[in-house]
């Protein structure tokens, strides 16, 4: 991943160019980099807050300065899955930003259509308004959960999306929360940010940790980290008739006991994007909800972009890594 100078963007009907002015470092853009995935050329970068800096023909309602989030890919609002509130799932979605062809936020500008464009409510600060779309991610995860307040949860892998369902978690009076993270910085996080107990899952057995909290087992169990013996573990302290969440992604296959799933009527359920849910993520940063300020550890310019991926891959110690474009290099 170099910096260098790029074509200027232009933005065309329908379209608005953005001055971006921070950018997350999601951790799929970490897992595609590092496995050569992304085009060559290719400018990555999805979690973007920004301001309005020129319209294109046809562009209404929007002046420039105003900030913005950025929701990604334009749906179709016809398919089934888009009229019954799941846009994120679209037969027809075009290509969104950050992830191929389409120049993502990890650069000073960034052309969006402004049907995709979310205005910030006045007093947030974009730095943390980047939080916005891996915050709609942790909204999705939990609503699907269908947990309630004074039940129990354990995440698994306190990234920043572990970290930030932590917090929706929080906002909705679960408890006890129960965080099983190997990294003693994120360990560490997890544990300012307010749970109930914090485990390393490779000195202390979270098993036991569970059943001390709950004594039934949790009622859901976020599974962020990818890794398939955490969300294989995690079957196992669940009460009967829990979730796990599968929220992290992990090319390798998963084994359960189907006698355990059956008996206890237990229930897995995946969860992919924010789910359209990013107005209320907006909402709840405004509200002051998040605590973001702890959450947001690093922001690197555009030549510190590459040695933050590999950091983050190699040895995961930060929350969420902003890259701010505008920085010297």
């Amino acid at each position: 991943m170099v910096a260098e100078d790029v074509p200027d963007l232009e933005p065309g009907p329908g379209e608005a160019l953005l001055k971006v002015r921070y950018c997350g470092i999601c951790g799929s853009d970490v897992h595609l980099l590092s496995r050569g995935i992304f085009f060559q050329g290719s400018i990555a970068g999805h979690e973007v807050a920004a301001e309005v800096a020129s319209a294109g023909p046809g562009v209404s309602g929007w002046q420039l300065g105003d900030p913005v989030v950025v929701t990604g890919a334009k749906t179709c609002g016809q398919c089934e899955y888009c009229r019954s509130g799941r846009p994120h799932l679209c037969e027809r979605p075009q290509e969104g930003f950050g992830f191929g062809r389409r120049p993502g936020g990890y650069a000073q500008w960034l052309v969006a259509d402004q049907e995709t464009l979310l205005r910030v409510p006045p007093g947030l600060d974009l730095a943390h308004a980047a939080l916005v779309e891996p915050l709609s991610v942790a909204l999705h995860a939990v609503d699907l959960s269908e947990i309630e307040a004074g039940q129990a949860a354990v995440v698994t892998g306190a990234g920043p999306i572990g970290l930030l369902i932590i917090e929706v978690l929080k906002s909705r009076g679960v408890r006890p929360i129960i965080v099983s993270e190997p990294a003693p910085a994120r360990r560490a996080l997890a544990a300012r940010l307010g749970v109930d107990r914090a485990v390393d899952p490779m000195t202390e057995d979270l098993a036991e940790a569970v059943r001390t909290a709950t004594r039934r087992g949790a009622y859901a169990v976020f599974e962020t980290s990818g890794t398939p013996a955490a969300a294989q573990s995690g079957i196992g302290l669940l009460r009967p008739a829990g979730v796990l969440m599968a929220v992290g992604s992990s090319e390798a296959s998963y084994s359960f006991s189907s006698l355990l799933l059956v008996a206890r009527e237990l229930r897995v359920q995946g969860s992919f994007g924010g789910g359209g849910r990013m107005p209320a993520a907006l909402d709840m940063l405004a509200a002051g909800k998040v605590q973001a300020a702890a959450i947001i550890t690093r922001v690197a310019s555009l030549a510190e972009g590459d040695a933050c991926m590999r950091e983050l891959h190699d040895s995961p110690a930060q929350g969420k890594v902003l890259i701010d474009p505008w920085l010297p290099f």
